[in-house]
């Protein structure tokens, strides 16, 4: 086996492109009846608000034509000072009827819904005047002095129609590019509204209002509720009673972006078959074995290995019952000493200690009051890198929502250097096949483990993704147990035999915290490290909605390791630019050919906004990996043209489902069949392949700066040969610092790290 290489080197960074003039596609046109509909459509918003006395700063929803890249958002027609529109959406989500499409809802003042109808016009009158009504993608290019797109130089006619053109927009106090911009906004816009929720509601909700600038206090008062006790997970996030939606939607059925049932449930399959005491267990006292933190039910300080585990119950202990230690203590079982229960799921971890708190009963929790309860303890525990949930909703996530207990995990993993490993929640309904994952399954940044039997397949209990109709979802599948196959755990009732997520996920978190804390990785290079060697080579690139990226091998060194014709290595970074990129990978060639075929996986941690909903993620990481080109860029393995020079008919619901736009994890794969090629050179001048990762950000500028990044490349060698050393020693030559990973060095070194020394003048006193 080889070893994993960590290479460490310099990115070299450059800025983003400038943003050239607004276009449109190829062959589309914009007519002057377009903008009459829009202006419509925007004065019926007007008169709506109008009639609402302001009592709110206003909220219009736009209805896109299709799903719309960040740079076709509207930008010109509504603007409200030096802000850019995207700096006011509020909430977003999808529409499937008739396709595919965006409804983006925005916050701004009164006056810009005027100013708005008014620029409408005016360019309806430059439209009329300077363009016969009418104007196409190869007329604006024109305008625009596009040449280099028009492939020609103007005419002498098209520069005395671009003069004309340009009194006209002096006339109607208009800039060129902001007209261009108009007509770019007219292009992709179907219609202007105001939505609203009406429907009533049977039991208690977690709502989120939209932010109209407004604390929690000015919305009580505003709403007449001023004198509620109303829970809150945040200023925009409450936990509401039925009579207390209805006075919500009767004063304000525009405020209402979003609803969920709060009903928090453990998910746990149970066999009910009882085993041995769980005093024929022995266990050493623990020594400084890395800990774990374990959010569940209660713990039961009577199992055998209580040493290993600091328990802190949050539970109101008049509200306790027997069956609220069952759960909680039979997930730390797996995590304190999982392998000694399973010895044929021996991962080659050793022992945890456990930092367990006991937050929810075994029936139904409040999720606000369980949410808020983490948020908490996570605050006020900051030594603790992994944290295991277990918990999960028997309901179902909507899919164009995402839910609150979600958005507390991803916000928490964004600000602190954390990690959840997340239990992919259980089917309680065997009517129905294979149900949507519940919430907090659905949290973007954590490991979401489902469950498999013992050969790898979904098991009868298992949940599906994706999230908000495209985010993957489970990450990744382990052995959970099923009728045939129990997981062994240790409850307050002896030994059991179990099945369910819930005992996968402790096996996830163990390999993690065995990355992070023993073998030195960051959380993104220990979270890429797992998914890759889930996926494999055998899978298709698109993961699976039931298994993630697959199944992820039971032993350590697995992941920890390649096979002897694979070359693996890691390299980790931190976005400061636009473009973070190294060209120099050295890869061994044969008879001046490329004989390998080649996947990576990237990872990262970004900044999620709820109000931003199906546009969950502010921050998009692109990957581009493989050979360098005569033009010094890179023919990725994927064939990802995003962000080159030349344009291309790459368009938004496209790049998202082939190349994950927007996803925090990026897979991209040449898989491996029998009697593969190897690949040439792409050029003459360079030996090497490139990696480039492109950093953009929605809604605001910077909100990918200083997003840490983890990426795993693996290359395979057609013909089974070993190249490992030529590759070491072709990227010393070339700057790179070559660290190979070995496994018991580094649990040596962590050992000694965490040995006690005791002074001489200790032994004195």
């Amino acid at each position: 086996m080889n070893r994993i290489l960590e290479l460490k080197g310099t990115f070299n960074q450059a800025p983003g492109p400038r943003p050239g003039a607004a276009t449109l596609p190829n062959g589309s046109r914009v007519s002057s009846a377009d903008l009459l509909r829009l202006e419509a459509s925007l004065e019926g918003v007007g008169q709506y608000w109008a009639e609402k006395r302001r009592t709110f700063k206003p909220l219009i929803t736009v209805y896109y034509k299709d799903i719309v890249a960040k740079s076709n958002r509207m930008e010109a027609i509504l603007c409200e000072g030096s802000s850019s529109p995207n700096e006011m959406v509020v909430g977003a989500k999808f529409s499937h009827e008739p396709q595919p499409r965006h409804i983006i809802t925005y916050c701004f003042e009164y006056a810009v819904i005027a100013r708005g109808v008014s620029l409408l016009a005016s360019a309806r009158a430059v439209l009329d005047d300077g363009f016969d009504a009418v104007i196409t993608d190869e007329t604006m290019d024109v305008l625009n002095g596009n040449e280099k797109k028009l492939k020609r130089d103007l005419t002498a006619v098209e520069r005395r129609q671009n003069t004309k053109r340009a009194l006209l927009l002096a006339e109607q106090k208009l800039s060129k590019s902001q007209f261009c911009k108009i007509i770019r906004d007219v292009h992709s816009i179907d219609r202007f509204g105001v939505e609203e929720q009406t429907e009533a509601i049977t039991d208690s909700q977690l709502i989120t209002l939209y932010d109209v600038g407004l604390s929690k206090k000015e919305l009580l008062n505003r709403l007449g509720l001023h004198h509620e006790m109303i829970t809150s997970l945040d200023d925009l996030t409450w936990l509401v009673s039925p009579a207390q939606y209805l006075k919500i939607i009767g004063e304000a059925p525009f405020l209402v972006a979003m609803t969920v049932t709060d009903f928090g449930r453990i998910d746990a399959v149970t066999d009910g078959v009882a085993m041995r005491p769980a005093a024929d267990f022995s266990i050493p006292e623990p020594q400084n074995e890395p800990v774990i933190g374990v959010i569940d039910t209660l713990f039961d300080e009577q199992a055998y290995f209580s040493s290993w585990v600091e328990y802190h119950c949050m539970v109101n202990e008049a509200l306790i019952e027997q069956a609220d230690y069952v759960h909680g203590t039979t997930v730390t079982s797996l995590i304190v000493d999982g392998p000694s229960l399973n010895p044929h799921l021996d991962d080659g971890c050793g022992r945890f200690r456990v930092r367990h708190f006991g937050v929810a009963k075994h029936a139904q929790n409040s999720s606000a009051a369980v949410m808020t309860a983490i948020r908490s303890i996570v605050e006020t525990n900051k030594d603790i890198k992994v944290w295991n949930l277990s918990l999960g909703s028997a309901l179902e996530i909507d899919p164009s929502v995402i839910s609150p207990e979600a958005m507390v995990l991803d916000e928490l993993q964004y600000t602190h250097d954390i990690i959840f490993v997340v239990a992919g929640t259980n089917n309680r309904d065997r009517q129905k096949s294979y149900p949507r994952i519940g919430a907090p399954a659905d949290s973007i940044n954590s490991l979401v483990v489902n469950a498999v039997s013992i050969t790898g397949k979904p098991v009868a209990y298992a949940r599906t993704g994706p999230v908000l109709y495209f985010y993957q979802k489970p990450d990744v599948s382990a052995f959970g147990g099923d009728r045939q196959d129990g997981m062994i755990v240790c409850s307050s009732l002896g030994r059991m035999k179990e099945s369910g997520t819930s005992f996968a996920a402790p096996w996830i978190a163990r390999k993690l915290a065995y990355l992070i804390h023993i073998m030195g990785f960051s959380r993104e290079v220990a979270k890429a490290l797992i998914i890759d060697s889930a996926a494999g080579w055998e899978r298709d690139k698109r993961s699976s909605d039931l298994l993630g990226f697959g199944v992820v091998p039971t032993h350590i060194t697995e992941v920890l390791s390649s096979s002897n014709d694979e070359i693996r290595f890691v390299v980790q970074g931190m976005s400061e630019a636009y473009e973070m990129y190294a060209y120099s990978i050295p890869v061994p060639m044969h008879n001046d050919q490329f004989p390998y075929v080649a996947r990576s996986t990237l990872c990262y941690f970004p900044k999620c906004s709820r109000a931003q909903g199906v546009d969950y993620t502010d921050t998009e990481m692109d990957i581009q990996f493989g050979r360098m080109n005569a033009k010094g860029k890179i023919y990725s393995i994927d064939n990802n043209l995003q962000g080159d020079d030349v344009p291309h008919a790459l368009f938004e619901k496209d790049v998202r489902a082939r190349f994950r736009k927007w996803d925090n994890v990026k897979h991209i794969s040449e898989g491996f069949k029998a009697g593969a090629r190897p690949r040439k050179r792409m050029s003459k001048t360079s030996v090497n392949w490139g990696i480039s990762i492109k950093t953009k950000e929605r809604p605001f500028a910077k909100s990918g700066h200083g997003v840490r990044f983890g990426l795993v490349v693996t290359l395979r060698e057609i013909n089974g040969v070993n190249r490992i050393k030529e590759f070491v020693q072709l990227c010393r030559a070339n700057n790179w610092y070559v660290n190979e990973v070995d496994i018991h060095a580094r649990v040596e070194t962590y050992e000694k790290a965490q040995e006690v020394l005791i002074f001489d003048e200790d032994r004195r006193s």
